[in-house]
């Protein structure tokens, strides 16, 4: 690595420190496409289960109960913008002022740099997450087919007795009777 004197002319010193960042940025550029080839393999994966359920996990955030303001970083499985994905999260706002809350979603390899560097080490988190909330769904959803079964029985067998004709007080139109009032 060069050290850059500052005797030397400012065109000189501007460009050995951009010929350094270029460097550097390649190295940035190339590392964090590699990241992002991960966590789409990754995605690929969950969407095999074709789970369809939302999950999020906290990376940071504070609340103030003095003055009411918040912040918070979360790493989620969630369909933004179409699409089901890992999925990045940042919010803020004051608990005073409820249509002030900002939140911005980006599929992972959508949003910021730091907030995808932050938000690696919570991805076993995030499936554990996953787990958790597709296991409840599960469950609710056997509950629930036992009453959809019971109700599907009851309309198939009224289906299969035959129609009772009803007739009514008033004026008969074709085989039906109309209540006149």
């Amino acid at each position: 690595m060069t050290s850059i004197s500052i005797k030397e002319p400012l065109p000189l010193r501007v460009e050995a420190s951009y010929r350094k960042l270029s460097a550097i940025a390649s190295d940035l550029n190339f590392s964090s496409d590699e990241l992002g080839k991960s966590i789409s393999e990754l995605d690929s994966a969950l969407k095999k289960l074709n789970l369809g359920i939302p999950a999020w996990v906290i990376i940071r955030g504070e609340d103030d109960p003095e003055d009411g303001s918040y912040w918070g970083e979360r790493i989620g499985y969630e369909k933004i913008a179409g699409a089901w994905g890992i999925a990045l999260e940042t919010t803020y706002g004051n608990r005073s002022d409820p249509d002030g809350e900002k939140v911005e979603r980006w599929l992972f390899n959508e949003g910021p740099r730091w907030l995808r560097l932050s938000a690696i080490e919570f991805i076993p988190q995030l499936l554990e997450a996953l787990s958790s909330e597709a296991d409840k769904t599960a469950k609710k959803i056997r509950l629930k087919l036992v009453e959809v079964q019971q109700v599907v029985s009851v309309v198939k067998k009224a289906a299969e007795e035959p129609p009772k004709r009803i007739i009514a007080r008033g004026e008969t139109v074709g085989t039906l009777a109309v209540d006149k009032k």
